[in-house]
């Protein structure tokens, strides 16, 4: 099965940015926060660690897709 590029590209909406970058925005802010309140120090370093992990693997995949692609 081969996937094209143009697929992938297809894949690069508005909507699925927004998506990401909500996403990634509640889990840095609002699950790092129920997550440290909860005294689970090393869970909240992995959760805000994975957000921001999220939130530029989003913003990069978009950029690369919409604009140099």
């Amino acid at each position: 099965m081969v996937i094209s590029l143009e697929k992938i590209k297809s894949l690069a909406t508005m909507y699925m940015l927004l998506l990401t970058v909500g996403s990634s925005l509640f889990i840095i802010f609002i699950d790092y926060k129920a997550l440290k309140k909860k005294k689970l120090n090393k869970e909240a370093r992995v959760c805000k660690f994975i957000g921001y992990l999220y939130l530029v693997g989003g913003l990069t995949f978009f950029i690369t897709m919409r604009y140099v692609y």
